[in-house]
């Protein structure tokens, strides 16, 4: 019965959690998105000149 206990305590702090809409969340995720887009590497990618594991160009004809 002892094992029980923190479990029951677990699920009684859950219950009252808030719960939110997915619909209301969704769109402030979106939102939080494009807000912070400009400084994120994954969403905006960073200019070509500035990797330096790119490959460099060589003229192939000389």
């Amino acid at each position: 019965m002892d094992n029980i206990k923190p479990q029951v305590e677990q699920l009684r702090i859950e219950a009252q959690v808030q719960r939110k809409n997915v619909s209301e969340v969704a769109k402030n995720l979106v939102e939080y998105c494009e807000a912070n887009k400009a400084g994120d590497a994954l969403i905006a990618f960073p200019a070509d000149t500035s990797n330096p594991f790119q490959e460099k160009k060589a003229c192939g004809m000389l």
